[in-house]
C-alpha cells in the first residue's frame, strides 16, 4: 500500500549555490542526511531506512542522477546491518519494493507534486540497484543553510536494530549542540509514525521511548535520556536529554618535535591564507562540527599557531594537507 507523506517534502528548498562557494564534502564512512528526510522516515521499516543510509554516501560521492543506479550487495548489506547473509537479499528486495510503491507529495493548493521514492529497482547476482529521482537525490546530496541536515557515522546508525531508534538518533543527533529537545505527545507519534494502540502512556513509554533510548545509549556514540513535561498533574510530552559520550581517556604518547617544528615560523598573513584554504580541503571535512567554512577556518589557525593545542594526530593530519594539498614551503 502506498504511504503519502505529504508534509515531508514542503520544507525540501532547491538552493543553488553560489558559483563562488564550495560544497562540503564528507568521507563515505558518514552519513549525511537533510533533515526532511527525517520526517519522511515515519512508517517506513527498518530495512527501508537502511537502504537510504546505505545509499546516501554513494550517491553524494559519485554525484548521482536518476540515470545512475546505486548498487548494493546482499554481502555488503549483511555486514553493514549486522544480519545474516542468507537473509540478507530477500530483506533487500523486500524493502526496495516498498519504496517502489511508496510515495510523497510537496506543493501548495495551486500546484501539487506527487514522487515515488524509488523510479527504478534491478535485481540480479546477489544485489540491488536503485535509481531514485533527483527529488530524493536532492535529500542525499544537498547540504546548507538552505537545506538543514545531520551527519553522524554510518557505522554507529547500523548497529540499531529497533525501527524507532533509527528517529530517535537522528532527531537527537540533529539537536544535540543544543543539549535537549522537547516533544508534545502527538508530535512523537506523527514523528514516528505510530499507530493508535501507543495512545496509551504507558505503551508509548514502555515499548518505544525506553528501548529506543537505552539501545541508543548502549551503541552509539551519545546518552539520550528523557523528562516528562506536564501541565498540572498530566504528562503533555518529553524533554530529551542529549549528551556526548566521554572519550576514553588515553596516555598521550611522546609527541613528535620534527610535528611541531614544521609548523613554526608561519607569519600571520600566511597562517590566514593556509587555514581558509585547508577548511575547504574534503580530507579535512570530518574534523568539522562548524556552521560554514570561515568558522573552521578560524579553528585551524589556531591550531597553525599552536599544534599542542590538539591532538597530535589531529595535527599531523593538518601538516600533511598544509604540504601536499597547498603551496606553503617551509
Amino acid at each position: 500500500m502506498c504511504k503519502n507523506n505529504s508534509a515531508c517534502y514542503k520544507k525540501l528548498q532547491f538552493a543553488e549555490c553560489s558559483v563562488m562557494e564550495l560544497k562540503k564534502t564528507y568521507p563515505v564512512s558518514w552519513v549525511v542526511m537533510q533533515n526532511t528526510i527525517q520526517e519522511c522516515f515515519k512508517s517506513m521499516s527498518i530495512d527501508e531506512k537502511r537502504l537510504l543510509i546505505l545509499a546516501s554516501p554513494i550517491a553524494r560521492t559519485i554525484d548521482a542522477t536518476e540515470k545512475d543506479a546505486i548498487t548494493i550487495t546482499s554481502e555488503s548489506f549483511a555486514k553493514e546491518c549486522g544480519i545474516k547473509t542468507n537473509s540478507a537479499y530477500s530483506q533487500m528486495e523486500e524493502a526496495s519494493k516498498n519504496l517502489l510503491r511508496r510515495y510523497f507529495s510537496y506543493g501548495d493548493n495551486k500546484k501539487k507534486t506527487y514522487c515515488n521514492w524509488v523510479i527504478r529497482a534491478i535485481y540480479e547476482n546477489g544485489s540491488i540497484s536503485i535509481c531514485f529521482p533527483e527529488e530524493v537525490l536532492l535529500m542525499l546530496k544537498e547540504f546548507d543553510k538552505l537545506n538543514p541536515y545531520t551527519k553522524y557515522k554510518k557505522d554507529i546508525v547500523l548497529s540499531l536494530k529497533k525501527d524507532y531508534s533509527f528517529d530517535l538518533y537522528h532527531l537527537a543527533k540533529k539537536y544535540q549542540a543544543m543539549g535537549q529537545f522537547e516533544m508534545s505527545l502527538e508530535h512523537i507519534k506523527t514523528e514516528l509514525g505510530l499507530p493508535k494502540s501507543y495512545d496509551k502512556l504507558c505503551n508509548l513509554k514502555d515499548r518505544v521511548i525506553k528501548p529506543s533510548l537505552d539501545e541508543i545509549t548502549a551503541n552509539t556514540d551519545i546518552e539520550l535520556t528523557y523528562e516528562n513535561v506536564k501541565q498540572g498533574r498530566s504528562v503533555v510530552g518529553f524533554k530529551f536529554i542529549v549528551r556526548e559520550k566521554p572519550k576514553p581517556k588515553l596516555l598521550a604518547p611522546k609527541r613528535d618535535i620534527k610535528t611541531v617544528d614544521l609548523f613554526c615560523n608561519m607569519s600571520d598573513a600566511q597562517i590566514n591564507k593556509y587555514s581558509t584554504i585547508l577548511s575547504k580541503l574534503s580530507e579535512l571535512s570530518d574534523l568539522s562540527n562548524f556552521p560554514d567554512y570561515p568558522t573552521f577556518a578560524i579553528w585551524i589557525s589556531g591550531i597553525l599557531r599552536d599544534p599542542k593545542s590538539v591532538r597530535e594526530e589531529t595535527a599531523k593530519r593538518i601538516l600533511k594537507a598544509l604540504h601536499q594539498k597547498t603551496d606553503f614551503k617551509p
